[in-house]
């Protein structure tokens, strides 16, 4: 029970008693006055008959004496009018009986009320003839009781309506900063910052709001300054000084992240560019310029594969650099190359040297699903020696000796087959464990993937035939179709896991009536009461806005989403402050080689466990790939993983 609830409860209870009192106290109070008017009456009405009987009364005959007393009796007052002589023998006695009827019986049995009897001795002379009793008639002073009580029970009741809402009010207003210092610890916990400018006049609850605001400032400078050292340690060990570009040890781990990609990523090319006589470049121009003109040979590159959120670019070394292209269509590989080549031109142009002395040679690979770094890197340096050799500023592509080459439709026929394999349900569900690095058979969530079977059985992964859908602009069916079968497989209980993830690309989050699919269906599979569900996208393709929104609903009915293939820069760790997902996923070759020091004291991932620990993320490695890494990873203090070492994916059904 919350703490206002409290306060209400407990000064509606005293506001009750005190008012329930003063009802108590005033309706006795009015219960005294009306018996000591009603004796009063009486009392009159007694004296003043008394001396009417004594002026006519006699020793001998009581009808006269009679006849007064029904005259007076007969108006009704009166309940009870008795004579009696000396010797208490009764003369004349006239009673009726009460009846009520416009009050309630409840009210006449709960409220005693004793009407008092007025006495009168009756003279004959200086004898004495008699007693007369009056006592008044009861239902009118009950009349009056039940006319006041109403009044007072009115006055009481509205009384404490308005004073318990006027109390809500006043509370509210004086608790109000509890209830913005319960938000700053909620936001504290999604890794909010939240400082209170409205300071209370209230000395306690002030107190409190300067300690939350110190709380929150203290606790905002260590997130920021565990995140910069993460930032600048990644940059120190992946960024080259000059360029700021990233280096080839950054480079070949992405190489090998996107060549183990159950995704598009799989499916690609890589582009080599060299600069030619750059020793030469460095003597005509200068140290100075010559740096300069690396930089803004590296601001083209960046330039050039800027609108690619998922290509990545290097500097190898002085003279030579690096494009991972994923993508499906040739064209597109070309297009870029003749832009960069163009760029070169002009920068030679501009710094007027010789682009026939000082030149570059672009030559690039494709690569597929099951290619290696190394077999991908010799490709494309035949493609650039190629290159060199063919003059300046030319472009070569390697070609695939003849049985090598990947089987490639045309964008019509895999429109084609794609819809046919949605229709006839070809795409088949497959799924990878991630598990507990001390237990295997600790399961956090098995992560659904997709396999494609052809007309000859034959199952294809997703690094397959994900370029092509993703060209085709057909993602959002396809994370449609993946969520639908998931869905059923477990209602169906032919795939039972303790919980599921899901992957889903930027187009479902585009259109609105996709996006209110998604959140209908997660609805409806929420009250089958079914496993846990898990949503895995990656956090560069999509808007923060959206994936904040999107992160928020899946936390309303206990879901979690998560980030895929993270890495450590600036802006996802802006994410991760923004969204606090339930969990990231970083490529095992990359935490270890950035993560992977023997001191724990000197090492950033100190840094990153503050980070993931104080907002409840877990840390997943995935592609685990052989024994080497879970022990190493294990000494890292990584829970979770996911690879072939755990296991490769099985065939849902």
């Amino acid at each position: 029970m919350t703490l206002f609830k409290q306060i209400v409860i407990v000064l509606s209870i005293f506001q009750t008693i005190i008012f329930g009192g003063v009802m108590w106290f005033n309706f006795n109070s009015s219960n005294e006055y009306i018996k000591q008017q009603a004796y009063t009456d009486a009392l009159h009405t007694a004296n003043s008959l008394g001396l009417s009987i004594s002026s006519v009364a006699s020793f001998d005959d009581v009808s006269t004496t009679e006849t007064m007393i029904n005259s007076v009796f007969d108006s009704g007052y009166y309940e009870k009018i008795l004579l009696e002589d000396m010797n208490k023998k009764l003369l004349v006695v006239k009673e009726q009986r009460v009846l009520l009827a416009d009050v309630p019986q409840w009210f006449i049995d709960y409220v005693k009320l004793s009407v008092p009897v007025a006495t009168s001795q009756i003279m004959l002379g200086w004898t004495p003839y008699g007693i007369l009793s009056v006592q008044i008639n009861s239902g009118h002073a009950y009349r009056q009781l039940w006319t006041i009580f109403k009044e007072v029970l009115s006055v009481f009741v509205v009384v404490s309506i308005v004073g318990f809402f006027i109390l809500q009010l006043l509370i509210g207003l004086i608790l109000k900063p509890l209830v913005r210092v319960k938000e700053q610890a909620e936001a504290i916990l999604e890794n909010y910052f939240i400082f209170q400018h409205d300071i209370p006049f209230t000395k306690e609850l002030k107190n409190v709001v300067f300690a939350m605001n110190s709380m929150v400032k203290k606790v905002k400078e260590i997130f920021e300054k565990e995140a910069d050292a993460v930032q600048k340690y990644h940059e120190l060990l992946y960024q080259d000084t000059v360029t700021k570009m990233y280096n080839r040890r950054y480079f070949n781990i992405k190489l090998q992240e996107y060549l183990l990609s159950e995704e598009k990523n799989a499916q690609g090319a890589l582009i080599l560019i060299s600069l030619n006589n750059f020793e030469g470049l460095k003597s005509k121009l200068g140290y100075q310029q010559s740096e300069a003109f690396i930089k803004e040979m590296a601001s083209f590159i960046n330039a050039s594969i800027e609108p690619n959120i998922e290509y990545v670019s290097a500097k190898l070394s002085d003279t030579d650099f690096a494009i991972l292209a994923p993508a499906t269509a040739q064209e597109s590989f070309v297009s870029l190359c003749e832009a960069i080549n163009k760029s070169a031109k002009e920068l030679t142009n501009r710094f007027g040297v010789d682009e026939k002395e000082y030149f570059i040679n672009i030559g690039y690979a494709n690569y597929y699903a099951k290619s290696t770094p190394k077999e991908l890197f010799s490709k494309a340096d035949f493609a650039l020696t190629t290159s060199k050799a063919r003059g300046a500023f030319s472009i070569n592509c390697f070609v695939e000796p003849k049985g090598d080459t990947q089987v490639l439709l045309g964008k019509e026929a895999w429109a084609q087959e794609l819809h046919s394999a949605i229709e006839q349900k070809r795409f088949k569900l497959a799924y990878q464990n991630v598990v507990n690095i001390n237990d295997f058979s600790d399961e956090f969530h098995s992560e659904i993937f997709v396999r494609l079977e052809d007309y000859s059985g034959h199952l294809h992964n997703a690094g397959y035939f994900m370029p092509i859908v993703m060209e085709l602009k057909m993602g959002s069916q396809m994370d449609r179709y993946v969520i639908v079968q998931t869905i059923e497989a477990t209602l169906s209980k032919i795939f039972t896991c303790k919980g599921v993830c899901i992957n889903l690309g930027k187009e479902i989050f585009m259109q609105s009536n996709d996006w209110a699919w998604l959140e209908d269906t997660i609805a409806r599979f929420k009250k089958t009461g079914e496993q846990t569900l898990y949503f895995e996208v990656n956090g560069s393709t999509i808007s923060t806005e959206t994936l904040e929104r999107f992160s928020k609903f899946l936390k309303n009915f206990g879901y979690g989403l998560g980030l895929d293939n993270f890495s450590v820069n600036d802006e996802n760790l802006l994410l991760l402050q923004k969204i606090n997902p339930s969990y990231v996923k970083i490529q095992a070759s990359y935490l270890l080689d950035l993560f992977g020091g023997e001191n724990d004291l000197d090492s950033p991932r100190r840094s990153l466990s503050i980070i993931t620990d104080s907002m409840d993320i877990k840390v997943i490695a995935s592609n685990v790939e052989d024994a080497t890494q879970k022990e190493k990873l294990q000494k890292m203090g990584i829970k979770y993983i996911q690879g072939s070492f755990v296991g490769q994916p099985k065939i849902i059904g």
